[in-house]
């Protein structure tokens, strides 16, 4: 059996997936140490990290675009060098508003990453693009688990940031010489092969960018939303809703995490051998719906425990990544683009979902707030439900895309997830 000669390009990939996960709590992890550089307060903390929100909705604007006509390899190593940037430059900013301008670059390292990493994973392994997609969200939380670890071990606070600058530049040189797929030649392969099913199934049977296409892009979004609502807003619910402490409150995003990261490899294994990616499109967001509802109409901390496990399992088990093959399945010709689209859905959603939990608390302090904790619940309900409509929305177009007996033109690559 020929060996795939693309494997070290997608290890390399992982790596900075693992590297990037890091990098994602790397100044919550080191709050206080920065606070005393900076002389900055919590708030100022927080609006320094949210700077990579902005950045990865400004990205998307011309990265996916960028990427289609320039390749995959060249946004990757761009995205490393931004990153090297980001960690050597952080470690070394005077105060939180350089923190935030770091931040903001950081999150356009990450828009340009997802446009060239997602897109060679799938035309690395077009048999395989779900699970290889799949395991981007394994690598990023053994990123987020590792870290703290590192810290409670008594990892130097700078230690951190400049380990992982050395690690993602020694990263940039090995993905110098290593080898990427012609995404010119087969996107050109795949959009043959889609006017063909075309010209045998009727032209109303091709894919529709402003139906299939918009309703993943904001499947990304709701996707997004689900697990970024819980991950914020688990503990407050589980204090304040189930009266749990506020150590115990706290376990239920590491039950939360731990579901997230089996759920990646369960979804994995189902994509690679049993399971359509879009048909986890409709079971993932049902499910989850039915997980906010048990918050909503239990206060027993042990259905919290076992609803927050559930929400990790099957909305932040890589379903955001499933959307991205799905998207690309329709539309194999423009990876990059559909990629940079739903990044930036994904973006608007990190940034909406806290600021509405925001509003929805507003000032209420102590008893208070278990009325406002409970309309958060309502709120991730209501994401996790249109999600599940959208899911159903995109099974049927797929099913009328691709669900006509052109096997004889078809292959794999194009009915397996571009």
């Amino acid at each position: 059996m020929r060996r795939n000669p693309y494997i070290p390009t997608a290890g390399s990939i992982y790596f900075y997936f693992i590297l990037y996960g890091m990098a994602l709590i790397i100044v919550s992890q080191n709050k206080s140490s920065l606070m005393e550089m900076w002389g900055a307060t919590d708030g100022q903390i927080a609006f320094a990290i949210s700077g990579v929100g902005i950045g990865k909705i400004i990205g998307p604007a011309f990265a996916g675009f960028v990427s289609d006509k320039f390749g995959r390899k060249a946004m990757l190593l761009t995205s490393l060098l931004m990153s090297v940037v980001y960690f050597a430059g952080m470690v070394n900013s005077p105060n939180y508003k350089v923190g935030f301008v770091l931040s903001v670059w950081f999150g356009l390292a990450n828009a340009i990453l997802d446009v060239g990493a997602y897109p060679a994973l799938m035309e690395a392994f077009p048999k395989k693009a779900g699970s290889a997609n799949l395991l981007v969200k394994a690598a990023i939380a053994i990123g987020q688990l590792l870290l703290p670890i590192l810290v409670a071990g008594g990892l130097f606070w700078k230690t951190s940031f400049y380990g992982a600058a050395t690690a993602i530049g020694l990263c940039f040189i090995l993905v110098c010489f290593l080898k990427f797929p012609d995404h010119k030649a087969l996107a050109a392969e795949a959009k043959a092969k889609a006017l063909a099913v075309t010209a045998v199934i009727g032209e109303k049977a091709g894919a529709k960018i402003w139906v299939e296409g918009a309703a993943l892009v904001f499947f990304g979004f709701t996707s997004v939303g689900t697990f970024w609502l819980a991950q914020n807003s688990l503990p407050g619910m589980g204090e304040h809703i189930a009266g749990m402490g506020e150590a115990g409150a706290k376990t239920l995003v590491s039950l939360y995490a731990t579901g997230s990261l089996i759920g990646v490899f369960t979804n994995a294994g189902l994509v690679a051998r049993w399971v359509k990616p879009v048909r986890l499109l409709v079971v993932n967001p049902i499910i989850t719906t039915i997980a906010y509802v048990l918050l909503l109409t239990s206060d027993s901390p042990s259905v919290y425990r076992v609803s927050s496990f559930l929400v990790g399992f099957f909305a932040a088990g890589g379903l955001f990544q499933l959307t991205v093959v799905v998207l690309a399945e329709f539309f194999p010709a423009r990876k990059g683009l559909v990629t940079s689209l739903i990044g930036l859905a994904s973006g608007v959603a990190a940034f909406l979902l806290p600021f509405l939990t925001g509003v929805i608390l507003g000032d209420a302090e102590g008893a208070a707030l278990v009325g406002p904790y409970r309309g958060v619940v309502w709120l991730g309900i209501g994401v996790a439900v249109i999600s599940a409509l959208l899911g159903v929305l995109v099974n049927i177009r797929h099913r009328i895309v691709f669900g006509h007996d052109v096997a004889e033109i078809t292959s794999p690559e194009l009915t397996a997830a571009n």
